[in-house]
């Protein structure tokens, strides 16, 4: 949905429906006051990723504001929509404090030129800025006048966003980069079909687990991402060594807050340490100005990560498939990747990915990457369901269906075939799943 243009015809009909869901909370609550968020967004993409990120800040600002002044909620309606985001708040409160508290945040937030917050009295009657001595609405980016700057089409649609964009990576970067992470996991888990792993088709080889277990798990985890990026950058003069063992505290509490979220289900256990290296990385160097390069990341991960090897997996009695799997096989798992500044999504499946999408598109994309990472990933899950025997089925199976090259219905046809042998083996490849969302959220973020 996010990145999607909109019809004229479909934001007419939301501008519709919004009028009439005004006017039908205004009868059910009589006197009260609403608040009507919605987003200055030029042009047809109207739910862009900026776009999200500013709407989820707009509602918290909103909501601190209420509580704040002590005033009653009565009910709040929150949607996103191809045609945009927007919320209403029922307040119990009278429409000129209201008015004058929302301009506050309209003129003073570094992003608020953004945020179209409108307040109606209980009659419907919509105030204006001007009766409360504010300047009628500025331009996006120089300050004239946004009707005028609008009429004569002084800019244009692709520097308004990019004007957007600049924005949000000026004074949200930290939102924009834990909502990639909420996409990239929600990306991952909502590809269909894939072998053994839950899917919107089925559950894969998972009895305890379906596709409501993830969306609860994600939800319980995105918070966290932010307390990661936040954390490192805050202390990025601290020795690796040191910052790593507080991403790793930040990271058993969010691996807490999802067995709480799955009732004990582990959904992204490994996830969680990718995400804690990765935003970690990315505040150190956020901290020091430098740009969020391949290069530049890789390095910061594998200094971070330097004695993860060496801590977790030599000195420390097995306590875990990966440390299990290192004690009996000698692979390192998902550490070693880890150690290695994640080499292997780095140098291969993010290469692999980008040639794969400029060719055949997002989807098949992400089904032949994961593929790719399938049949190279010492996966310490398929090891702890079917052993050697199972991961070497998997990687060669995988293979096969990579060194084929099908496309489009094909593939999804080989993927399905693949995923009821997985089943029926009871295999799982979580590993190569953590992968890919990486993969796709590097995809996202880095700069080249």
């Amino acid at each position: 949905m996010i990145d999607t243009y909109a019809t004229l015809e479909s934001i007419l009909n939301a501008k519709e429906k919004r009028a009439q869901r005004q006017q039908e909370l205004l009868a059910h609550f009589g006197e009260v006051s609403l608040i009507c968020l919605s987003l200055t967004i030029p042009g047809s993409l109207k739910l862009s990723h900026s776009a999200v990120v500013i709407f989820d800040i707009a509602l918290r600002e909103i909501r601190l504001l209420l509580e704040r002044e002590a005033l009653t909620l009565l009910a709040f309606e929150s949607t996103l929509a191809i045609s945009g985001a927007e919320a209403i708040f029922a307040c119990q409160a009278r429409s000129e404090g209201l008015k004058r508290l929302t301009c506050k945040i309209e003129e003073e937030h570094p992003l608020g030129r953004f945020m179209d917050i409108d307040v109606l009295d209980a009659q419907g009657k919509i105030l204006s800025r001007e009766a409360f001595g504010y300047p009628k609405r500025r331009c996006l980016i120089c300050d004239n006048e946004a009707k005028i700057c609008a009429r004569a089409h002084v800019h244009s649609y692709e520097e308004l966003h990019r004007h957007i964009d600049a924005s949000v990576q000026k004074h949200a970067w930290k939102q924009s980069i834990a909502l990639w992470c909420k996409r990239a996991m929600k990306t991952e888990v909502e590809l269909t079909p894939k072998p053994g792993l839950v899917d919107q088709a089925n559950s894969g080889a998972h009895c305890d687990m379906d596709i409501s277990t993830f969306y609860a798990s994600i939800e319980a985890i995105v918070p966290w991402t932010q307390r990661f990026l936040e954390e490192a950058y805050m202390y990025a003069n601290e020795e690796p060594q040191a910052a790593f063992s507080r991403l790793r505290r930040i990271g058993i509490a969010c691996e807490n807050a999802m067995f709480e979220a799955t009732r004990g289900v582990n959904t992204h256990k490994g996830m969680i340490f990718c995400l804690a290296l990765l935003c970690g990385a990315i505040g150190r160097l956020k901290a020091r100005n430098e740009s969020l390069t391949c290069q530049a990341l890789q390095t910061e991960i594998h200094v971070l990560c330097a004695h993860v090897v060496e801590e977790d997996l030599m000195r420390h009695t097995p306590n875990s498939a990966g440390m299990r799997f290192f004690k009996e096989t000698g692979s390192l798992g998902i550490r070693g990747v880890a150690q290695s500044g994640f080499a292997l999504v780095f140098e291969t499946s993010l290469p692999f990915f980008r040639e794969c999408y400029a060719r055949f598109g997002e989807e098949n994309a992400l089904k032949q990457t994961l593929l790719l990472l399938m049949s190279t990933v010492d996966d310490s899950t398929l090891w702890s369901r079917g052993g050697l025997e199972g991961l070497a089925f998997t990687k060669n199976e995988a293979q096969k269906i990579l060194h084929v090259g099908l496309k489009h219905q094909d593939l999804d046809d080989a993927l399905k075939r693949f995923d009821q042998t997985m089943i029926a083996k009871n295999l799982s490849p979580g590993g190569s799943a953590d992968l890919l969302a990486l993969t796709w959220l590097l995809s996202r973020i880095v700069e080249s």
